[in-house]
């Protein structure tokens, strides 16, 4: 089959390239398929360019990589629904379509029917996808068995579990499909998966059910062969890199193994991680961070309240940060935190308690937001419908926010208490200035 793969995202928050998309690419081709990539990352019109794309050439199936349905930020929100709206009814137009990405995963059904694409994959699509191809080609149109899929029969919508596999066997990203100088950043140039899934069921998070409900990592070898192929055939060996990975610390033997398995590889890599501050980040790990190549890691504390903590089932208390980003300090290994504030319980005191506890961090930066997403799958549209902010008819496609009684009238309160924030020390850079200096250092430190 001759299939168009769009890559629907245009937020532009740290230009993320099509990871997942580009995990397709490879298995499709090497089921027989034409795949062309269209990618409407920074395009002026990316409208224009979908309906010049489709008259000009013939096309079996559309399919749309749809990242986010919003930006996820109460203080200035961006509601993306409406353009994958709009994109799939110019595909329509000229033939069969398809969605899938992390948007559908988190909201399945809603973001299908929303669309009117004629199928959707919620899950991993590297399998998947060239699995209903096949079942396609073979004149399927009912009773499908791909993993994940979506389809109408019988006047409703039929839905298969989805595949949560950790990309074990071909993990390996196509790089040659992605125009790669538009994604050269400050951060985030080059992305390799670590593993899929997180067991914790973070109150404001639906990580658990949109990736999987554990932990599937990849071979540390298996990883930086990876690596290795990127630096041999895209000469990618003297970028920066993110780890895709929803916890890089956890199971803390296997993070250790990667750490160690990039201290040997060849090549320095030079890379970015998100990080939680649990309880079995030990010392060790800690140096072996740093002598790996980490740049930054990123934790989403969410609060520096233990109360708030507990409410927010995150997987760590506020003696476990403490310690973690000590042994941060110590090690040498820059952090960003990150905090979410209005969630069930939190009031002006909660908020206070965050600003007399990071005190004692020495993050290179501090981003504070308020109000927390609903989604469909996460714990916290339970607590909303029980409060009677969400029902069942609520369209959580559209960004809908909780924010916590005790706040919701104080919203210029928050406010300033965002700028205080998010403030940088007395005598220290702005906070991104910040960030490009301590990472150059680190950069420098390492070559």
């Amino acid at each position: 089959m001759k299939v168009l793969l769009v890559y629907a995202n245009t937020l532009d928050i740290l230009a993320p390239p099509p990871v997942g998309l580009c995990l397709m690419t490879g298995p499709l081709r090497a089921a027989g398929h034409e795949v062309r990539v269209l990618d409407l990352m920074k395009e002026k019109d990316p409208d224009g360019l979908l309906r010049r794309t489709l008259e000009e050439d013939r096309f079996d199936l559309t399919g749309f990589s749809c990242r986010n349905l919003d930006n996820m930020d109460m203080l200035s929100n961006i509601d993306l629904v409406p353009s994958y709206e709009r994109w799939v009814g110019i595909a329509a137009g000229h033939g069969p379509v398809i969605i899938g990405g992390s948007a559908v995963m988190a909201a399945p059904q809603a973001l299908y029917e929303r669309t009117g694409a004629t199928w959707a994959l919620a899950g991993q699509g590297n399998r998947a996808f060239p699995m209903f191809l096949e079942e396609l080609a073979g004149g399927r149109s009912r009773d499908f068995t791909t993993p994940g899929l979506l389809w109408r029969q019988d006047g409703e919508i039929r839905h298969n579990p989805g595949l949560h596999d950790g990309y074990r066997d071909d993990g390996a990203i196509d790089w040659s499909v992605v125009d790669l100088p538009r994604y050269r950043k400050p951060f985030m140039n080059h992305c390799v998966v670590t593993k899929t899934g997180c067991p914790y069921r973070c109150l404001f998070c639906d990580a658990n059910t949109t990736f999987g409900p554990e932990f599937v990592p990849r071979e540390p070898d298996t990883i930086v062969e990876e690596l290795r192929r990127d630096a041999r055939h895209h000469g990618m060996h003297r970028k920066d890199w993110f780890l895709v990975d929803a916890l890089l610390n956890q199971p803390v033997d296997w993070a250790k193994r990667l750490c160690e398995a990039l201290i040997r590889f060849e090549h320095r890599v030079m890379f970015y991680a998100v990080l939680e501050p649990t309880s079995d980040l030990d010392q060790e790990l800690a140096r072996l961070l740093r002598r790996a190549g980490c740049l930054m890691v990123t934790s989403l504390l969410g609060s520096a309240d233990d109360g708030m903590l507990q409410r927010l089932r995150r997987p760590f208390d506020l003696a476990a940060a403490h310690r973690a980003f000590g042994l941060l300090d110590k090690a040498r290994v820059p952090y960003m935190l990150q905090y979410m504030w209005g969630g069930p319980g939190e009031t002006r005191q909660t908020v206070e308690e965050g600003f007399r506890q990071s005190s004692r961090w020495r993050p290179v930066m501090n981003w504070a937001s308020y109000g927390l997403r609903i989604l469909p799958a996460a714990g916290l549209f339970e607590v909303a419908r029980d409060e009677g902010i969400v029902d069942g008819t609520t369209d959580l496609l559209s960004p809908t926010f909780y924010l916590s009684e005790a706040l919701r009238n104080d919203r210029p309160w928050l406010d300033a208490q965002v700028k205080r924030m998010n403030r940088p020390r007395p005598g220290a850079l702005p906070q991104w200035a910040g960030i490009f200096a301590r990472t150059f250092r680190a950069r420098l430190q390492f070559d």
